[in-house]
Parts: structure tokens; sequence; C-alpha cells
């Protein structure tokens, strides 16, 4: 646990600056503990290029980490189309990444979606998308569903899926419920993970 509560001290600082929109998570399952906080920041006055950047953290219970940290440079037509360039760090190495993504929202609802090509001499790719859907319930109270999904691939086929969905509730900022982590790791997906628990999240 304390491995847990360093990792997330090391997630925060630079999530903390005064920035467009910004979010920290907590689940808490059966197989560990999931840290994850999000930023997003305009980098022009009609949210053509944007900032998006994520650090996220795994803890299981035998103290085993998984950690990611990456940064999206956005471009973002009035369509929604755009481009994306990425640079990430994580627990297994660090690279870069390019390509296409599409971008929604409306009042209640929110997609990004990007497919991504690595930039090296070998390259994976990669789908990367997050879903939310959240009407309106009460003068208080909304309804909070997400999904996020990721897949990876190289010349052998699949390395990793995930997936992870939220449902519950929001007030004040606040989002809270049912949460369900999933994993499929290996070209014939021969180690699975499976994680189900609760979430807390609040939104700056």
């Amino acid at each position: 646990m304390l491995k847990l509560l360093l990792l997330c001290v090391t997630l925060l600082p630079g999530q903390l600056l005064p920035l467009v929109s910004q979010s920290l998570e907590v689940m808490a399952g059966g197989e560990g503990i999931f840290a994850d906080a999000q930023w997003l920041e305009a980098l022009d006055d009609n949210f053509e290029w944007t900032l998006f950047s994520r650090s996220r953290a795994t803890v299981d219970y035998s103290e085993q980490t998984n950690l990611f940290s990456g940064a999206y440079l956005n471009y973002t037509t009035a369509s929604g189309f755009g481009t994306t360039l990425l640079g990430r760090i994580a627990t297994n190495g660090a690279g870069a990444e390019a390509g296409p993504h599409f971008f929604s929202r409306s009042s209640g609802f929110m997609i990004y979606a990007l497919a991504s090509i690595a930039v090296k001499s070998d390259p994976s790719y990669t789908w990367f998308s997050i879903l939310r859907f959240t009407p309106v319930l009460t003068e208080n109270w909304q309804l909070f569903t997400g999904l996020e999904l990721f897949s990876s691939f190289n010349a052998d086929g699949h390395i990793a899926s995930v997936q992870r969905l939220r449902a519950g509730l929001e007030t004040a900022g606040y989002q809270f419920g049912l949460a369900l982590n999933l994993a499929g790791l290996g070209r014939n997906y021969e180690r699975a993970e499976c994680n189900p628990g609760v979430f807390l999240r609040k939104q700056f």
C-alpha cells in the first residue's frame, strides 16, 4: 500500500496546474488498485490544437506495478477529425506514435478514437478510444458511464488488449460506482486479467 501512495504522489504534481480540464480516478478492485490522472489543455482559442496528458499506475496486492505516462498533441478540425502525435513512457519501454483521430463532444456524450502507428523500424499498430455517456438525471445528479478500449498489434499478431468499464453516478464533480478492468496479453491471449471493483473519480 505504501508503494501505491508513493506512485500517486509521483503522478499528481504535473496534474495540479490550472488547466482547462483535469481528473483523478482511483479504482479499488479484487486484484489490485488502479490510479489515473488526466488533463487537457487548449493551445489556441478555437480548441484546434490541444494537449492531452495522462499518467496511470496499476499495483496488484503483491505490489507488482505497471506504469504509463503519455502526452497526446492533437490537431482537430471542425469536423472532429484530425491528427495526433503521441509520446509515451511505460513499464515496458518508451516510444512515439502518430495517426489520425476523431473527437466529438456534446451534452451527455463524448468520444475520442485514435488509430496510430509506432515510429520505429519494427512498427506496432494501436487503437485507443474513450466513450462516455453522462445524461442528466436531476438538477444535481447525472448518470456516469464510460468505456475505454486499447488494442496493440504488430507483424506477428496481437500484443495486448485492454477494456475499462465504468458505471455509476455523478454529483458536484464527483463520479463513483462500479468498475471493471480487463486485459488480454499475448498473440493468443495467453494471459488474461480481470479486476472488478469500485471507483471514485473527481473532475476539476
